[in-house]
């Protein structure tokens, strides 16, 4: 009869200890100016409930639960996590990663630099968490894109991944290796010449639980373009991947540097467009197209400034939360001197200062902008250069309160997750930044962060630093 008691007794204690691991821990961050990510005005001394993974409840006049953690952030502010609506985890932002643009493999073998980036990509999903970006969208690339999706899914110090499948291009293998060699191995421009082959790539998408498509016709007087267009019409071989690509509920991305190809790609149905149009002003007709179908535009402006200009003159304008939160190695590498100055600068010059005034047009007759940041490419380190992008956009006359949302909301609604991500609301990820500075009165303040909050795990800012 002793033993029976015993071991209830025990089965009680061993339930009883299982029951409270599996109560999570509900928080309340109290006192801040909550800028929710919306677009609505700011609330000032706002209460945010955290239980487990989720937001319970946040905005004014919100009541503390009984038993709850109070964390008093008075005097502070509270802004969804950053989302970065173009990122690559094939490219490290290092001088040496890509030898089409900048060829110093003399320096550092592509081979050499692919395993530094296979080695750095825990320290890269840190960096991003570093500079505030909780979430990314990966926009084509190796199988690397997937198994970092997966990799960040087993951290608490990484942001969400997002996959645009692709790159699905239009083009022949031979095309498609010329213009971006194989990722160890693997193509990472998907080259289609057929329907067939543009609906087997949208069905691998689906089959590798891709949350978008990316495609891309090279819009700049390439290769990759001129073999589009000698083979085949472009607009069939994408209309064939964006009507699949609904079939399975996904939407479709592009690459669009110009006005022609976007303008096209917009008629097709396309979802959004990744960079710009920069080769003339944008039309009446493209603007009223894009506003009235919804189409969402990443311009991706800090590229065009600091990859094409500043490292060829090596006047880096670098930001504080570059110096800091970046992957040791790779801010370094942007002074190594280039083995020739660059004949295009001034083509580089006015293309930049075209695509800043269409992002102003496009902003000013209501076209949703997003903020995303190309990272990965020369001179863009991972985290930090959503905030190098964020000060292009709003020297582009784009103002903060507009850009918060940009960076957070609308970026969420490029990958076709602002239902669980990019708002401070109830219901959706906890997935937050306090800040020690008012991100309204200036968009740098972005990099004030105090605290990241992912999926109700917290962080300090120096808990997030390079080890």
């Amino acid at each position: 009869m002793r033993s029976s008691r015993m071991r209830l007794s025990a089965y009680v204690v061993l339930w009883a200890i299982c029951y409270s691991s599996a109560v999570a821990e509900v928080r309340a961050y109290t006192g801040a100016t909550l800028i929710d990510g919306t677009g609505g005005p700011p609330t000032p001394n706002a209460t945010v409930v955290v239980e487990d993974d989720r937001i319970l409840a946040a905005g004014s006049g919100v009541e503390v639960p009984e038993g709850a953690r109070v964390i008093d952030v008075t005097g502070k502010w509270v802004v969804p996590g950053l989302i970065d609506a173009h990122v690559h985890f094939m490219t490290s932002g290092r001088m040496y990663t890509r030898p089409a643009f900048f060829d110093l493999t003399d320096k550092v073998p592509y081979e050499e630099e692919v395993a530094w980036i296979k080695a750095h990509i825990p320290d890269t999903l840190r960096a991003f968490m570093c500079s505030g970006v909780t979430g990314v969208l990966s926009l084509g690339g190796p199988s690397l894109e997937y198994n970092t999706r997966d990799l960040a899914a087993t951290m608490d110090d990484a942001p969400t991944v997002f996959i645009g499948h692709g790159v699905i291009g239009h083009a022949p293998r031979f095309v498609a290796e010329r213009m971006i060699p194989p990722w160890d191995g693997e193509l990472t421009l998907k080259p289609v010449v057929s329907a067939e082959e543009a609906v087997a790539e949208v069905e691998e998408a689906v089959a590798r639980g891709a949350d978008l498509v990316k495609t891309a016709v090279d819009d700049r007087g390439s290769a990759l373009l001129a073999g589009a267009m000698w083979w085949w019409d472009w607009r069939e071989l994408e209309g064939v991947i964006i009507e699949e690509a609904a079939r399975h509920g996904l939407m479709v991305t592009t690459h669009a540097h110009a006005l022609d190809y976007a303008h096209g790609m917009v008629e097709l149905g396309v979802a959004s467009l990744q960079h710009i149009p920069a080769d003339k002003p944008v039309d009446e007709a493209f603007v009223e197209l894009a506003r009235d179908r919804g189409v969402i535009v990443v311009p991706t402006l800090g590229l065009r400034k600091r990859t094409f200009i500043e490292l060829f003159t090596k006047e880096i304008d670098l930001l504080p939360v570059e110096e800091s939160c970046s992957v040791p190695g790779v801010v370094e590498s942007w002074y190594e001197p280039l083995p020739s100055p660059d004949d295009d600068s001034t083509r580089y010059r006015e293309q930049g200062e075209m695509a800043a005034i269409n992002a102003r047009t496009l902003f000013e007759a209501g076209v949703p902008l997003a903020a995303g940041t190309d990272t990965g490419m020369i001179g863009l380190a991972a985290g930090s250069s959503m905030h190098l992008e964020l000060r292009a956009l709003n020297q582009a006359g784009i103002p903060a309160d507009y850009l918060i949302q940009a960076a957070t909301l609308t970026s969420a609604k490029v990958a076709g997750r602002d239902h669980e991500y990019g708002s401070v609301e109830a219901g959706k990820f906890a997935d937050f930044l306090v800040l020690s500075a008012d991100p309204l009165e200036d968009v740098a303040n972005l990099q004030a962060i105090e605290r990241v909050v992912k999926h109700g795990n917290e962080f300090s800012q120096q808990e997030l630093l390079p080890r």
